[in-house]
């Protein structure tokens, strides 16, 4: 295809929409070049996708690469467009522009510019690529949903839904915990099969197969059994996994803790240390552990204490391996009123430091609330009174607590992405659960793809739990979220454009 003569005079012509200009010194052969410009210029391949997004590229030697982002799936998105790009003076091409390419099939799409004095070719392949990764300290852009699975899909008897059950882990109250374990592996814990507590005492009896789950991250299906060794079951109150996904949980000994770590959910666990405080002394559904930082070298943890009048919790700070600080943090909010449930998660693998809480105040449609303090337990910030028509228009105020006493909402988790602070709000009213994942310096601005809700009779349930890592090479975090009377869900967090 020769290119119009009108437009000879000018250094480089757009195939499809018009021409640009670029510097003379690309053209010292007349007639001898046969190139796509844009060596390192986005601006000279595009393609306007499905969605009508333009997509850029980028091109190594003679392969280009149209970038797309990873919410997207090429293969929808780049099937039967057109491209435009720039060629050098006076060249053609093959095939034609004009004519619309699936740019997402195997082996991509080849073009075969000649010069204009003929004596002159180069092949392209056209192909595609994720977009490029923003920069460190603008966290992360997009959520993308990546499994879902109600409980008695899990491997669990019973049925999501029927109520007629008099043991409630039928229908689905399994006083569920769930963390990653490794980038491959996620443990749920049900703690009403690990120590059941029921006021049937025949229901009360331990079910080790039940009480740890594994199951693989890719698709949930069931990978096997957590390896707990010789650790008291029934002593195992909460699990969680640090930054980079190592599965960390507490053991309350009555009167001191200790946390133990694993490698692989098929090795025994490890004893990472011993607290000579009472943590997680409850039972009933309100102890819990979080962290932030790698165990291997600087970490910190909160977990929570006897429920008061002054919030108490405890935060543990360890360096190497070693316990540095164990110190007794007061929230100045009650832990012992409304339903009795309370929790905080830091924000830094440091000591003494800032956290984000949730906590249950009243009853009601404006019972949850969530803050941002540092240590010492100034509010920095604090999440909107208001979330009805802003997060979900069935929304109600902040959303309501749950009746079980302990019961877990709001469940607050805090993560580290890309140089930027977030937190995991498992919210929700007596008929709803709901999840959203929000910037810390305002607790408003969400991040678009991670808003989960779903319709399920909750009120008399557990709660829930959510788990996250950061995986810096590959700049995306995972996102894990299990809910009683539902199930389980995953969400991918990219740092792309």
């Amino acid at each position: 295809m020769k290119l119009n003569k009108l437009f000879i005079t000018a250094c480089a012509v757009a195939i499809g929409f018009g021409f640009t200009s670029c510097s003379d010194d690309m053209f010292t052969r007349d007639g001898q070049e046969a190139f796509i410009l844009g060596s390192n210029d986005k601006d000279c391949f595009k393609v306007t996708g499905k969605s009508g997004t333009v997509w850029k590229s980028r091109m190594d030697g003679n392969t280009i690469y149209i970038q797309v982002s990873p919410t997207i799936d090429p293969s929808v998105e780049l099937d039967g467009v057109v491209a435009t790009f720039f060629l050098s003076k006076g060249a053609s091409v093959t095939p034609e522009p004009s004519i619309p390419q699936n740019f997402a099939q195997e082996g991509g799409v080849q073009y075969t510019v000649t010069s204009e004095d003929g004596k002159t070719s180069r092949i392209y392949t056209v192909t595609h690529a994720l977009t490029d990764i923003i920069e460190f300290g603008k966290g992360f852009t997009n959520g993308i949903k990546q499994n879902e699975m109600k409980f008695d899909q899990l491997g669990y008897p019973g049925t999501q839904g029927d109520y007629s059950f008099s043991d409630g882990r039928m229908y689905g109250d399994l006083n569920g915990y769930v963390a990653y374990c490794g980038h491959d592996h996620i443990v749920l814990m049900a703690a009403q099969y690990s120590n059941p507590q029921f006021g049937d005492a025949s229901l009360n009896v331990v079910n080790r197969d039940l009480a740890f789950k594994v199951f693989n991250a890719s698709d949930f299906s069931q990978a096997g059994n957590l390896n707990i060794g010789s650790l008291d079951i029934k002593s195992i109150r909460a699990i969680t996994s640090d930054w980079n996904g190592t599965l960390v949980a507490v053991v309350n000994n009555g009167t001191s803790g200790d946390l133990y770590y694993w490698t692989s959910y098929s090795d025994a666990p490890k004893l990472l240390a011993h607290i000579n405080e009472n943590i997680c002394p409850a039972i009933d559904g309100s102890s819990y552990l979080q962290a932030a930082g790698d165990i291997t070298s600087n970490v910190t943890f909160t977990c929570n204490g006897q429920r008061n009048a002054t919030g108490d919790h405890y935060m543990i700070h360890l360096e190497n391996g070693q316990v540095v600080s164990t110190e007794l943090l007061s929230t100045g909010y009650p832990s012992n009123d409304s339903n009795g449930f309370q929790m905080i998660s830091p924000l830094k693998s440091e000591a003494r430091s800032s956290y984000v809480m949730g906590d249950v105040e009243g009853n009601g449609n404006f019972a949850l609330k969530v803050y941002a303090n540092t240590f010492s337990g100034k509010t920095k910030v604090i999440m909107p009174n208001v979330l009805q028509n802003d997060w979900q228009t069935w929304w109600v105020g902040t959303g309501s607590n749950l009746s079980r006493t302990g019961a877990r909402r709001p469940y607050v988790s805090a993560m580290y992405i890309n140089g930027k602070y977030y937190s995991s709000l498992m919210l929700g009213t007596g008929w709803w659960w709901h999840n959203d994942i929000a910037e810390i310096d305002d607790l408003h601005t969400r991040v678009t793809g991670t808003s989960v809700a779903y319709s399920v009779n909750c009120a008399w349930s557990f709660g829930g739990s959510c788990d996250w890592y950061w995986d810096p090479e590959i700049s995306e975090a995972y996102w894990v979220g299990y809910t009683d009377r539902y199930g389980m869900f995953s969400v991918r967090l990219t740092c792309y454009e």
